[in-house]
């Protein structure tokens, strides 16, 4: 519908103009110099305010190629404005903190999928007729019988993998899925897969998680890859995968569960998710893992190593394969602050309106130096502003 949704916050989302959009690329972050409050939506002759979702929008929501928005047309106008003073002044020179550029990562809430929004790939290694054999380099998986010794015949004290969690990741076969990309962010959040495989010798739970040991929990909650230095031969983004189906934690504790801690809020320090051991420390009372494969979490893959998940896996039994995760999206966005103070915006251009009224505000223009309109935002219900008081609003553009 033609309404704008339904909003909590005070702070408003502007979209920016065609025009807007090209400066701010061409140009800098003091492009906006100006702002004006408008109350194009009112009608002083009706007592009544417009409420919440009452407001109509600025413009649609999609953009090129089925993207989102944060653009009007470039035609967009005020049918009335809000006067800042007795001289007729309309605008006003925006907060002098309002220069800087921030970023924001923000969750996109968790989601299930399965069936065929999720493909599956059988990949053998040696394949010289399959040409996704080529990911095994994309993955960064042994890609010969030399380098797969560094996994099954070499100590890591000798530079090598064989006597850690990593030594499953050596397989001449390996089973890949791969989540459609319109069905997460930026990255996969590695703390918060789940996988449900089916295959001919039961059903597989598997979960992701990072390696242990190295940094704090409560850094570990924050953040969307596992850090480790040891698991950068895999790739940038990547979380490792682990079944109780296969070796529960700390090499087989079956009090401990790789389930622990799933779908919650901070699952590493405050509901006790397990961290995989890279290696056997017996003065710790530490026994090393087992990976049975890795997430890679900005390219959408989940890929399985474990040769007694691979092998069973069955093709009539894969549209049942269901993948669950959270993903994270970067918002980089300007917030300029506008402040509308007492004895200012007390009248207005509306001719429906009379000095016994109170302004009643429903969108807010901001301006570059020659008065060009760089973006508009419209509010969710009216914002009335009395002579005598005090307004601040926060607009945010996102980039």
């Amino acid at each position: 519908m033609g309404y704008n949704s339904t909003a909590t916050t005070i702070t408003l989302t502007a979209k920016l103009t065609p025009l807007g959009r090209q400066k701010l690329i061409s140009t800098n972050n003091a492009l906006i110099k100006t702002f004006c409050l408008g109350d194009s939506d009112a009608n002083y002759n009706s007592p009544l305010l417009l409420d919440t979702g009452q407001i109509p929008t600025a413009s649609g929501n999609i953009g090129p190629n089925a993207t989102v928005s944060n653009s009007t047309t470039q035609m967009v106008t005020f049918k009335s404005l809000l006067i800042l003073d007795p001289s007729g002044t309309l605008t006003k020179p925006i907060s002098s903190q309002s220069v800087n550029i921030l970023s924001e990562v923000l969750y996109n809430g968790y989601v299930g999928f399965s069936g065929s929004n999720i493909t599956k790939n059988v990949i053998i290694r040696d394949s010289q007729t399959d040409a996704l054999s080529n990911l095994y380099y994309s993955f960064g998986l042994p890609l010969n019988a030399t380098d797969d010794l560094d996994f099954t015949g070499t100590t890591f004290v000798n530079g090598g993998f064989s006597d850690t969690a990593l030594s499953a990741m050596s397989a001449n076969k390996i089973l890949v899925l791969g989540i459609d990309n319109t069905l997460f962010g930026e990255c996969i959040d590695g703390k918060t897969i789940k996988i449900v495989l089916p295959t001919s010798a039961g059903t597989y739970n598997i979960y992701s998680t990072y390696q242990g040991g190295a940094v704090t929990l409560d850094s570990l909650d924050s953040n969307f890859s596992d850090i480790s230095e040891i698991t950068k031969i895999f790739g940038a983004n990547v979380a490792g995968l682990v079944s109780d189906d296969i070796l529960t934690p700390n090499g087989g504790d079956t009090n401990l569960s790789w389930a622990t801690g799933y779908n919650t809020n901070k699952p590493f320090a405050l509901h006790g998710k397990q961290t995989y051991n890279l290696q056997t420390n017996s003065n710790l009372g530490v026994s090393a893992d087992t990976l049975v494969g890795m997430a890679y979490l900005d390219k959408g893959f989940i890929v399985i190593t474990n040769p007694l998940i691979v092998d069973s896996y069955t093709p009539s039994l894969a549209i049942t394969i269901q993948v669950y995760f959270n993903s994270v999206s970067t918002n980089v966005f300007q917030n300029i602050t506008c402040i509308a103070d007492r004895g200012e915006f007390g009248s207005t251009t509306n001719p429906s309106f009379n000095s016994a009224d109170v302004p009643r505000i429903s969108e807010v223009g901001l301006f570059d130096e020659l008065g060009n309109i760089i973006a508009i935002a419209k509010t969710d219900r009216h914002v009335p502003k009395n002579v005598n008081e005090f307004l601040a609003l926060g607009i945010k553009i996102s980039l």
